[in-house]
C-alpha cells in the first residue's frame, strides 16, 4: 500500500460558463489542480517557475469544485485586501 502520489501532469483546458484557462490533470487519477495554489505555469505549461513561489496542494475531482475554491479562496482573499487598502484610504483622507 503506498502512503504518497506522484502525479503524471499533462495540460488541461477549462471551460465553464465562458471562462477559459488552462491548467494541469493528473493522467492517472484525473484530479484537477488549482492553477494558483500549484502554478500550473511551471508544472504542466513549460513556463520556469517564479521565485518565492509558495505551493499549495489544493486537488479536485470536479472541475465545478475547482471553481468553486478559485471563487471562495482567491476572490475571497483579494476583496479582503481590496478592503484593507479602501479602508487605508479612507483614513488618510480624514
Amino acid at each position: 500500500m503506498a502512503y504518497s502520489w506522484e502525479p503524471k501532469w499533462e495540460p488541461f483546458e477549462v471551460n465553464y460558463e465562458g471562462v477559459s484557462f488552462r491548467t494541469c490533470k493528473d493522467k492517472i487519477t484525473g484530479l484537477v489542480a488549482c492553477p494558483i495554489c500549484l502554478h500550473a505555469a511551471s508544472k504542466c505549461l513549460g513556463e520556469p517557475p517564479p521565485k518565492d513561489y509558495v505551493y499549495e496542494n489544493s486537488f479536485f475531482y470536479s472541475i465545478e469544485d475547482l471553481i468553486m475554491h478559485m471563487k471562495n479562496y482567491h476572490l475571497g482573499g483579494l476583496k479582503k485586501r481590496l478592503e484593507k487598502v479602501k479602508s487605508k484610504l479612507g483614513e488618510e483622507e480624514s
